[in-house]
């Protein structure tokens, strides 16, 4: 949705230049033809001045994107691997993803379109090629030497894809308009590529829908090249363990809603939906509003509108809410699935923690719930973060010695996880060193929700003692 936002902004200033073209034209091809009239000279086509005024707004509408208004992230960065962000795309079953390689095939359809119609050379296809090549290395050239972006291969072959999708329609468009009908082979000719693309992506969903599991957005797509780098470790990783449990998550939000409407007395008064996130509005019998926001994640948050908070803790006047009344106000709500102890935090708050107690095979409950309380004990505000893990079954797992190959073998993934960090930093380059200091099984949520083992490989890293990375266990 923030993308067609974001290309309706950028298609205002676009749609001006053109509408100011075409005045333009309109005003000096009356002149030229008022001046010419008498000479008996022919006029230059209508067609050729309004094609050449669409191409200058859609050659603006390209560097809008490209080149204006990026920040510099970037310098001198690039990513060779072919076809990179689609496999991105699928180790996160990630729609955006995809949408950025679709739309940077689009982005350049029109280029493969305008230029035959506007002129003959171009309909030839090797010109055209060269001029949508010339003008993606163009715009990759000066990302990455301007900071704006990365010079990514997969932008030359999208961008040059999606000119010979374009050249393509132009040739399909030119056959129907000069043989007044549609011929299925020139059909079928010029439509290939789309119709190539549609048929992998219902391959691909195919897959993943027969597939068990979801897709570990960590998996990399490309191997390190460990020539050169030291990778030392004074572990002496064993053999076990060669199973794992995996789990479903289950998400019980459903559930809040009518249940904080039954016990506080609440009345529904509006309720809104958006991206797969739920807003409803509430009001108890005081005529107190209360805003209750549920999230595609599962956790939710319950509020009272206006409300300033209370300082309810270090009163003397012995009207501070107590712990008592917190856990019988949770008792009543039962939404606490399982035993767990109260804390008493800042500001009126109390938490109830339970832990992620996995490797086990059997359902459990993790994750927190907070409540604040008012100065007369009722409630002013609920964090509901809880979800079940509902045991599915044991996989066989790589052994914690096959994980420290597969570290030493460069097959692991690029994780940023600190802002500051620099690309260099992360970076395996030739020279570097790495020592492994801890290896330790965990779980990570897939794409389709299940739970699976992952391990968490520690390490010191050219002296970054904080160095991390994580590898899927299951084989």
């Amino acid at each position: 949705m923030q993308m067609y936002q974001n290309l309706r902004y950028l298609l205002l200033p676009v749609i001006a230049i053109i509408g100011i073209e075409f005045i333009g034209i309109a005003i000096c091809y009356w002149l030229y033809i008022q001046k010419l009239k008498p000479k008996g000279k022919t006029p230059p086509p209508v067609k050729q001045l309004a094609l050449g005024a669409i191409l200058i707004g859609y050659i603006v509408f390209v560097l809008e994107l490209t080149m204006f208004g990026r920040g510099t992230s970037y310098y001198l960065q690039m990513d060779l691997r072919p076809l990179s962000g689609y496999m991105e795309a699928w180790h996160k079953h990630s729609l955006r993803d995809l949408q950025n390689g679709i739309f940077n095939i689009l982005m350049f359809v029109p280029m493969g379109v305008l230029l035959p119609w506007i002129h003959p050379k171009f309909r030839t296809f090797k010109w055209l090629i060269l001029v949508t090549l010339g003008a993606t290395l163009s715009i990759e050239t000066y990302q990455t030497l301007s900071g704006a972006g990365l010079f990514e291969m997969d932008d030359i072959i999208n961008n040059t894809l999606g000119g010979i999708i374009g050249y393509q329609l132009h040739r399909l468009a030119t056959s129907i308009i000069r043989d007044k009908r549609i011929r299925l082979r020139i059909l079928l000719a010029n439509l290939a590529i789309p119709f190539l693309m549609v048929m992998v992506l219902i391959a691909a969903n195919i897959v993943y829908a027969r597939q068990e599991f979801g897709n570990l957005a960590i998996n990399a797509y490309a191997k390190w090249n460990m020539s050169g780098v030291r990778v030392t470790s004074a572990l002496q990783p064993g053999a076990a363990p060669s199973v794992a449990p995996v789990y479903k998550r289950i998400l019980h939000t459903d559930a809040i809603q009518p249940q904080l409407v039954q016990t506080l007395g609440l009345t529904v008064q509006d309720e809104r939906k958006e991206n797969g996130e739920r807003e409803v509005l509430l009001t108890d019998e005081a005529g107190s509003q209360y805003s209750l926001c549920v999230t595609f994640d599962g956790n939710a948050t319950l509020h009272e509108n206006g409300a300033e908070p209370e300082p309810t803790f270090n009163r003397t006047d012995g009207r501070q809410p107590t712990l008592k009344q917190a856990q019988t106000i949770m008792s009543e709500l039962g939404i606490l699935p399982q035993k767990a102890e109260a804390e008493k935090g800042e500001g009126g708050e109390f938490h109830w923690s339970l832990p992620d107690t996995d490797r086990i095979s059997q359902d459990y409950w993790t994750g927190e719930i907070s409540l604040t309380l008012k100065q007369d004990g009722r409630l002013s505000s609920l964090s509901y973060g809880l979800r079940k893990h509902q045991y599915v079954r044991d996989v066989a797992i790589l052994t914690p010695a096959e994980a420290y190959e597969r570290i030493r073998e460069g097959n692991f993934p690029l994780l940023k996880r600190n802002a500051l960090l620099t690309h260099d930093q992360l970076v395996i380059h030739q020279g570097d060193r790495l020592d492994i200091t801890r290896i330790e099984l965990t779980h990570m949520y897939d794409t389709k929700g299940f739970y699976q083992p992952v391990y968490r490989i520690y390490g010191n890293f050219n002296g970054d003692a904080n160095w991390f990375t994580l590898i899927q266990a299951s084989k």
